[in-house]
């Protein structure tokens, strides 16, 4: 055996290997290609998860220290909010470190989805935007919760990504999504509307001038239904990105329907909403006002349009620089403020400071992330006199205000006029991921502009007297790409002006004879290679998951999004710590912090060492566990790594790994370490269990997270305890026949006499049994597939289930019983198999087919494509 450790990538698990070389994974960027100018290990040291960012993030040198930390802070706070779903699933991006009551499925709120993917869509691995947009376009999470742009945002991380494909195949989804909002669309005014607490904006200036008494608590917080700028913004933008899937599809029928359903609406926008008098965006209350009075408060939300490219005309552009540039208006210390100061709601203290949002004057970075990318759109366009000293005045007050105790820290909401978070609640909104701020630097600042052709545009808005600016491994299109400017050649010795690499190669240099004095010495287009496809190592996109052949991204078979009960895997400890969690070791959600924390530990066990075993439904293939291991004791705690882990096949007690004393000094604190088992053979169990030893009687032992990472089942069956099970009573089980007793069924036993099979029962009328990961026959989505369950139904009735495919009803399928009778005795037959009614069309890549409904006299045992 080894006694080395040889650092790998896969996905976020790019993590220390020990004893066992392993069978490959797809890496997080392409193989060849980096570029060294910048030291990571300077740049990211002292963060957690190393390795994560160390193999994703692109590295940013610029001569403003406190833009630049805060840069680093933010792919820190993204990845605490990463969290992993369930294998078939992926990944999904949260909004708060602790999922909150009012979340939707997994955790997603799709108020600042959006802007997650933005963000998202500059990691070096495409999986994590990628498996988040399939939970909207296709899985269970609510796109009409609040409102929102995710289809203009899938249009834009693909042409970060390259993969066109991907986003085209999402076409019929997307449109699925937009007809969503159908009922709050007012055909008679043209535009949408929606309460303003579901456009993620409670307590904002409608609410106030609903009720400006305060006499009804709920209509200031929630406001009426309100025609609003940034939401018909956001679905002109969504119907243009589903033109651009249109035509990449070839449908030109579909290209001109969203596309004159896009101008349509921004006409409307322009028509309604603007306000000559007041030169501005504005909300209008749509109750009781026939004659569609606009307000007469300027709100930020005014400002959201100008980012999705309308009103970048000087006579609609110029008032809002104006408006952003008045002590009066929105500017301020911490701004910009959410309402402009100089109106009469304007609250710079909250009034009741036990209520986390008030945006009738709060700086919000939500807004604030709107705000700079509209400021960048409008000084592109170059009809205003907005300067690049100017952007880069706001991008400043933005990180000047993602501070707390001298360190970069983000929180929902911040007071304008003081140094101060106005909501910052303890355990709950540490590190919110509602906004973007790395997406700003990279678009904004720097111009790194995504085309949708083999090109990319570099247009930085940077200050004149910038000397140098670079940012480095930056993915594009499957390729890595570094840019450098340096005036006079000396600090990143490439020669004076603007230098471009593409894959460790120089593709472009401008001389720049004139100092850095021009613009446009700046300034570039870069042709690009094409985007090499799936399997590029660039990310795993829909190619990942096909049955073609194509390299397959392995999936995470210990995540349950669930929690204890009756949903597999499961996960017990020896001993835990009272304040702590042993199911936050398997809930997908990982960070290393003491407050909030995510962990697993052993404070205070009286034992040398204590066991996690994590339970399968049924026997998998597995080679290795990887334990993100947390160490606090250079903070105070009393948390280390361990002296010795162990793995064990948990039924058969067969040791798999060890890691040794000799070998524990080379594991990875507050990061990822990945354990193969002896001679990295796979071993076919239902139970790991894995073994800490203390250090000493001093400290104790912690886990944040336990993976299990293996290839992906890719059909043609799928396995029902496999599932994402919902539904009071449904629970994975057992099939069972007991020929002595005639007696026979589901039973969640897994001794009982006959017991053999797994499979799902007690299902009822609010069960759902989701496939997540469902591929069709080759993969490519083209054709129809044939659908059909095989199951057990010991009742004397047929049970219909209903059928859904990327959350769409679909048709049903009828499973009669399965008994027979032989004399007076009635003898079961196990299992049938029943057809889903008519051909199916599924995706390309990922689907979720659901069964739905159902009675305890039947269960599941798989569903197959065909």
């Amino acid at each position: 055996m080894a006694t080395a450790l040889s650092v790998l990538g896969i996905l976020f698990l790019l993590v220390i290997r020990i004893f066992a070389q392993s069978p490959s994974r797809p890496a997080a960027s392409p193989a060849r290609g980096v570029t060294s100018f910048l030291d990571k290990d300077v740049l990211l040291g002292g963060f957690f998860g190393q390795t994560f960012l160390k193999d994703n993030v692109p590295l940013l040198d610029i001569p403003d220290q406190l833009v630049q930390d805060v840069y680093y802070y933010r792919w820190t706070s993204l990845q605490r909010n990463l969290r992993y779903v369930m294998h078939g699933a992926g990944w999904m991006c949260t909004e708060f470190v602790h999922p909150v009551w009012y979340a939707s499925t997994f955790g997603t709120i799709d108020a600042a989805a959006g802007h997650h993917i933005d963000e998202a869509r500059w990691l070096r691995t495409t999986d994590y935007a990628d498996d988040y947009i399939q939970l909207y376009t296709r899985g269970p999470a609510n796109s009409l919760q609040y409102t929102q742009w995710i289809a203009d945002a899938m249009s834009r991380q693909s042409m970060v990504t390259g993969n066109q494909e991907l986003f085209a195949a999402q076409l019929d989804n997307m449109i699925n999504m937009w007809h969503e909002w159908d009922p709050y669309f007012d055909e008679a005014v043209g535009l949408y509307y929606y309460q303003p607490v579901w456009d993620a904006q409670e307590l904002s200036l409608p609410g106030f001038i609903a009720d400006p008494n305060n006499t009804d608590w709920d209509l200031r917080k929630d406001g009426p239904d309100t025609f609003r700028p940034n939401h018909n913004a956001y679905m002109v933008a969504n119907a243009r990105a589903i033109a651009r899937a249109a035509k990449l599809t070839g449908n030109e029928a579909t290209e001109a329907t969203f596309g004159e359903l896009a101008n349509t609406l921004e006409a409307a926008i322009f028509r309604r909403m603007w306000a000559p008098e007041q030169e501005f965006f504005m909300d209008i209350i749509r109750p009781g006002n026939p004659n569609l009075t606009r307000l007469t408060g300027r709100e930020q939300v005014g400002l959201f349009p100008y980012r999705f490219g309308i009103g970048l005309d000087e006579s609609h552009a110029q008032p809002a620089v104006d408006a952003l540039f008045d002590p009066d208006g929105f500017l301020s210390p911490y701004g910009p403020t959410t309402l402009e100061r100089r109106d009469p709601w304007f609250m710079a203290e909250k009034e009741d400071p036990s209520y986390c949002c008030y945006w009738n004057g709060m700086s919000w970075p939500f807004s604030t992330s709107h705000t700079l990318k509209s400021l960048a759109a409008i000084y592109r366009a170059g009809n205003t006199n907005v300067t690049a000293e100017q952007y880069y005045q706001y991008l400043q007050t933005y990180a000047r205000t993602q501070q707390k105790n001298g360190q970069p820290y983000v929180a929902e909401s911040h007071y304008p006029l003081r140094d101060a978070w106005s909501a910052d609640t303890t355990n709950h909104s540490e590190h919110y991921d509602h906004s973007t701020n790395n997406d700003d630097v990279i678009t904004g600042l720097l111009g790194l502009l995504p085309q949708p052709d083999d090109s990319l545009v570099i247009s930085p808005i940077v200050p004149d007297n910038w000397t140098y600016f670079g940012i480095e491994n930056v993915p594009y299109h499957g390729h890595l790409v570094t840019v450098l400017y340096d005036e006079d050649g000396s600090r990143y010795r490439q020669g004076s002006g603007l230098t471009v690499f593409v894959n460790g190669d120089i593709v472009y240099h401008n001389e720049d004879s004139e100092g850095g004095a021009s613009k446009n010495k700046k300034q570039a287009t870069i042709p690009i290679p094409p985007f090499p496809g799936s399997g590029s190592g660039s990310g795993s996109g829909s190619g990942a998951y096909s049955r073609d052949g194509a390299p397959q991204a392995l999936v995470n078979i210990a995540a349950n999004p669930s929690g204890p009960g009756h949903q597999y895997p499961q996960i017990e400890a020896t001993y835990t710590n009272a304040a702590d969690y042993h199911y936050k070791a398997i809930d997908g959600v990982l960070y290393y912090d003491d407050v909030p924390d995510n962990r697993w530990t052993n404070v205070g066990s009286p034992h040398a060492n204590d066991t996690l075993t994590l339970t399968f439904a049924r026997p998998r293939n597995v080679s290795s566990v990887t334990l993100a291991l947390l160490s606090n004791v250079d903070r105070g705690g009393a948390v280390d790594l361990p002296a010795r882990v162990e793995v064990y096949d948990g039924r058969s007690g067969r040791r798999l790994a060890v890691v040794d004393e000799d070998s524990a000094g080379q594991l990875l604190p507050n990061d990822r370490n990945e354990i193969v088992f002896d001679g990295g053979e796979a071993v076919e169990t239902t139970s790991i269990a894995v073994n800490l030893y203390r250090r000493s009687d001093a400290v104790y032992v912690g886990v944040c997270e336990l993976e299990v990472w293996v290839p992906p089942e890719t059909g043609p069956a799928y396995r029902a305890v496999d599932a994402y099970l919902t539904g009071t009573s449904t629970r994975v089980g057992y099939y069972y026949f007991d020929d002595d007793n005639d007696s026979y069924g589901f039973t969640t036993t897994a001794t009982a006499t006959g017991a053999a099979t797994a499979v799902v029962g007690g299902l009822a009328p609010d069960s759902v049994i989701s496939f997540p990961g469902v591929i069709g026959p080759g993969g490519d989505g083209d054709g129809t597939s044939v659908i059909s369950v095989r199951y057990g139904n010991s009742g004397n009735v047929t049970v219909v289930l209903g059928v859904e495919v990327n959350h769409v009803p679909i048709g049903s399928v009828s499973l009669p019983p399965t008994t027979a009778t032989t004399g007076r005795r009635r003898r079961s037959s196990s299992y049938g198999t029943a057809t889903v009614e008519g051909p199916v069309k599924l995706g390309r890549g990922k689907n979720w087919v659901n069964l739905v409904n159902g009675t305890d006299a039947i269960w599941i045992e798989t569903l197959a494509v065909t």
